[in-house]
């Protein structure tokens, strides 16, 4: 699939596209970038798949972004990123590497799915989606600090899934004068 791809097929008025399990790679990401009227992106199950950011920068429109279970292993800060993008599914990569701004600028997100990851999340990792994420997923993650103090101020959270969670590797912080 080379830059052309879907420019022969009305790629500009594409809205939502799913290409899940199809063997797609890195090299075949720059062929999605024209699709700038895109909303929805399904790119799951893709293992050869080892960054989004770039899409999240290049596609002012999406809405929805599903790239669980690719081969993902950084998540940086975007600084262009969809202030559409209300959904961000990269659950079951190998996130190890997630940083502290990545969630900056995103301004709209409703769903963020995070299961799988090593995270280590700062006080304010979600300080831009206080007001909008009302779900949070972040299922079989291993915390290098406790999470509670970047979630303690998302006011508008309605599910907060954490089932088979690994804390043995938390450094304990401290908040005021509670240890957590």
């Amino acid at each position: 699939m080379d830059e052309d791809a879907f420019r022969g097929m009305g790629g500009q008025s594409v809205h939502d596209l799913s290409i899940r399990s199809s063997h797609l790679s890195d090299e075949h990401v720059p062929a999605l970038l024209s699709l700038t009227k895109l909303h929805t992106l399904d790119i799951a199950l893709n293992k050869k798949i080892t960054a989004v950011d770039g899409l999240l920068d290049a596609l002012p429109s999406l809405e929805t972004l599903d790239a669980s279970f690719d081969g993902i292993s950084s998540l940086g800060r975007v600084p262009f990123a969809s202030r559409a993008l209300r959904v961000l599914n990269v659950a079951y990569n190998q996130l190890v590497d997630v940083a502290a701004d990545a969630f900056d600028g995103l301004t709209a997100l409703e769903e963020l799915r995070l299961d799988g990851a090593r995270l280590s999340l700062a006080n304010n990792s979600f300080a831009e989606q206080r007001t909008t994420l009302k779900t949070l997923s972040l299922r079989r993650c291993n915390f290098t600090r406790p999470p509670w103090p970047s979630v303690a101020g998302l006011g508008v959270l309605e599910k907060l899934y954490m089932s088979e969670v690994d804390f043995s590797t938390c450094r304990s912080v401290s908040v005021g004068t509670r240890k957590l």
